[in-house]
């Protein structure tokens, strides 16, 4: 999610339009390498050189150094989870702080290292074919408002654990608390023993920096996390690409689920940090014949069930011009009702409506807010086709709350993200680092889907012809 992305895509998209011309020489200022103890830089020029020396070192200190490394960041940032997570709340006024607690907390414990870079070797009688996980070099990695810290956390870990330095490009309503993780970070990989500057950024978030770094020539990949638009234009920066870019989860709750449970799971998620997570459930599709029977377990999980007036005054607040207004995403619920006009207990945490079809903003729009509308179908065929609507084609996140095995599979087949949750909520897709672990990173638009250490390497083929089979 980006406040100000009409104006980072017309800065970023006249220098990525002008890429083919300057291809052979950088428009970027050229200066000898500046210095720095904690990573930051004065300008972005600098930061990216500085990165770039820092992991021709990291390279040369071999892979033994990154477990070290990871272990520091992981050992450092326990120490200023709350105040992370306080900070997050303070500056971007999203979320709620015991969920930003829960989630700098899974990216320090659930982020994979090194350990993912297996190496695969064959052997015959014509000798031996190993293939091995090389870095990219220096990664120019965009954060979001949503998700500042733990990316910061997350992103340093898979990163260099695939060998990689990072120019970090905070949002700039972003910027204190994400630097403030930054320098725990560079930090702890200093006290590791790592190479300073393995980590970079400005000290001030600039707009310019992102078409900088899509220009310069000593950044060899982009990570973009944000809107369609900037995904988008990193794909057009001539750099391999990560792109996440937005989300609309459907859920379906069709009539042989366990009702109860799915309510509670979807309560759980749909409120999570106020509902600004991509893979949050945004839409909720419900078999007519057991809404009743939702609705009534839903209210039961400090979620407010608003008659169809309410639901009216709700949407007028909260969207206009047919868009969900931005100053109100991931504010508490109970800031939104007070402002329709609605008495409300302050211990609500999310509110439901049914909708009055599924052309309804809040249906087709990712609203980022704890207000999450239903959408009623009369068959579980008619659910599907609301759900692949509502979900655009992004490919990223769908949910389903069922017991019938050839539905599920069904619907897993057809909606085709790469998040598919079933029977349970939308933050139950992240697992311990023997699970595949967390990722902060979601490249459905890409394809990568969770980005881990594997995700930031490219493969390498090394093939000795006649040799190296030593078992015969």
């Amino acid at each position: 999610m980006a406040i100000d992305e009409n104006t980072v895509e017309k800065i970023v998209r006249s220098v990525v339009e002008n890429l083919s011309s300057s291809q052979n020489s950088s428009s970027l200022k050229v200066s000898s390498i500046a210095t720095s103890k904690d990573g930051l830089f004065d300008n972005i020029e600098d930061a990216i050189k500085a990165a770039k020396t820092a992991q021709q070192k990291l390279f040369n200190m071999g892979k033994d150094i990154r477990f070290k490394i990871v272990g520091s960041i992981k050992e450092a940032c326990k120490g200023h989870v709350e105040k992370l997570a306080r900070m997050s709340v303070d500056e971007t006024e999203m979320g709620n702080f015991e969920d930003k607690i829960l989630k700098v907390q899974v990216a320090i414990d659930y982020s994979v290292g090194p350990e993912d870079l297996e190496i695969e070797t064959y052997s015959s009688d014509s000798g031996t074919q190993t293939f091995e996980m090389a870095p990219w070099g220096v990664i120019g990695a965009i954060t979001p408002m949503t998700n500042p810290t733990p990316m910061i956390i997350n992103n340093a870990i898979v990163m260099i654990s695939a060998g990689n330095s990072v120019v970090f490009l905070p949002h700039p309503k972003a910027n204190k608390c994400t630097l403030e993780a930054f320098k725990i970070v560079h930090q702890a990989i200093v006290d590791a023993g790592g190479p300073p500057n393995l980590i970079t950024a400005t000290r001030e978030a600039k707009i310019k920096n992102v078409s900088n770094v899509f220009k310069s020539p000593d950044v060899d990949m982009i990570c973009a996390t944000g809107g369609p638009g900037i995904v988008e234009l990193s794909l057009k920066s001539g750099k391999k690409a990560i792109g996440a870019g937005p989300g609309n989860p459907p859920v379906i709750v069709d009539e042989t689920a366990d009702v109860e449970h799915a309510a509670s799971e979807i309560a759980f998620g749909a409120a999570f940090d106020n509902n600004i997570l991509c893979n949050d459930e945004k839409v909720i599709i419900l078999i007519r014949s057991i809404a009743d029977r939702f609705l009534s377990e839903i209210a039961k999980h400090k979620t407010i069930v608003l008659n169809s007036e309410q639901a009216a005054r709700v949407t007028d607040v909260v969207v206009k011009d047919n868009e969900v207004v931005k100053e109100l995403m991931g504010k508490d619920c109970p800031v939104i009702l007070q402002k329709s006009g609605i008495n409300f207990d302050n211990s609500v945490k999310l509110a439901v409506f049914v909708a009055d079809s599924e052309n309804h903003p809040l249906v087709q729009h990712e609203q980022m807010l704890p207000v999450v509308p239903i959408v009623l179908a009369d068959t579980f065929e008619e659910a599907v086709e609301i759900a692949i609507r509502a979900e655009h084609g992004f490919k990223h996140t769908a949910m389903i709350h069922s017991n019938n095995l050839k539905r599920i599979t069904s619907f897993g087949q057809r909606i085709n993200t790469t998040n598919f949750i079933v029977n349970g909520h939308s933050q139950r897709s992240a697992g311990t680092v023997n699970e595949g672990g967390t990722a902060w990173t979601l490249a459905g638009a890409t394809g990568e889907g969770h980005a881990s250490p594997r995700t930031f390497t490219r493969q390498r083929k090394i093939t000795f012809y006649g040799s190296m089979n030593i078992v015969k």
